[in-house]
């Protein structure tokens, strides 16, 4: 697996081009999408998805564009779906609208997404957002803005739920072997361990 992480946009979120075996899965393409498609065309990676681990407009905003050029489906939890269709609702916090999405396949918990020969389960995470989801593979969690290094997601956006979201990264943590690498949706990459001991909120 070899993984990319190309930060975009005005928050800097993080995109990430996960590729195995001349195929690549495009996760929260925020922003900057003749960029991410450069860096795609460069690796010779053919798009077998755009993955979007909740509907905010920082992880959802080149989702469009990708998905025009390259052919492949969007997924995005169920909860989160109907924002792609109507973008407006966030435009409080955005600085500028954007595209709505075609053709969105709607996650839910236990779903598997594929990658090459990679397979990645699907686990339903709210409290950031009602449809925020984390991707996990042995080794590797993308955990979109459930939890980054020393901080957790918001939960005053619209959707939010504080006790949702402290429960989802109560799970998270217990889930998945100290080791896990946590590539979150802002900031630094983590590992399960550390978040653990030294996270302040916990």
């Amino acid at each position: 697996m070899r993984i990319v992480t190309l930060p975009v946009g005005v928050l800097e979120t993080n995109c990430y081009i996960v590729a195995d075996v001349e195929e690549c899965l495009v996760v929260d393409p925020g922003d900057n999408g003749p960029s991410i498609m450069e860096r795609i065309d460069a690796m010779g990676a053919r798009v077998s998805g755009i993955l979007l681990t909740h509907g905010h407009f920082d992880h959802t905003g080149a989702a469009g564009f990708l998905q025009e050029k390259t052919g492949a489906k969007v997924m995005i939890g169920e909860a989160d779906a109907g924002w792609l269709s109507d973008p407006d609702w966030m435009l409080p916090y955005m600085p500028s609208g954007q595209d709505p999405v075609k053709d969105v396949s709607h996650l839910k918990e236990g779903d598997t997404v594929k990658c090459g020969n990679i397979e990645f389960n699907v686990y339903l995470t709210p409290g950031h957002s009602p449809g925020s989801i984390c991707l996990y593979a042995p080794g590797h969690l993308f955990s979109g803005d459930l939890i980054f290094k020393d901080g957790v997601g918001r939960d005053d956006l619209p959707g939010g739920d504080p006790d949702e979201l402290l429960q989802s990264v109560q799970r998270i943590l217990s889930l998945f072997p100290d080791e896990t690498v946590i590539y979150p949706g802002h900031g630094p990459s983590t590992t399960i361990a550390r978040e653990k001991t030294a996270n302040p909120f916990f």
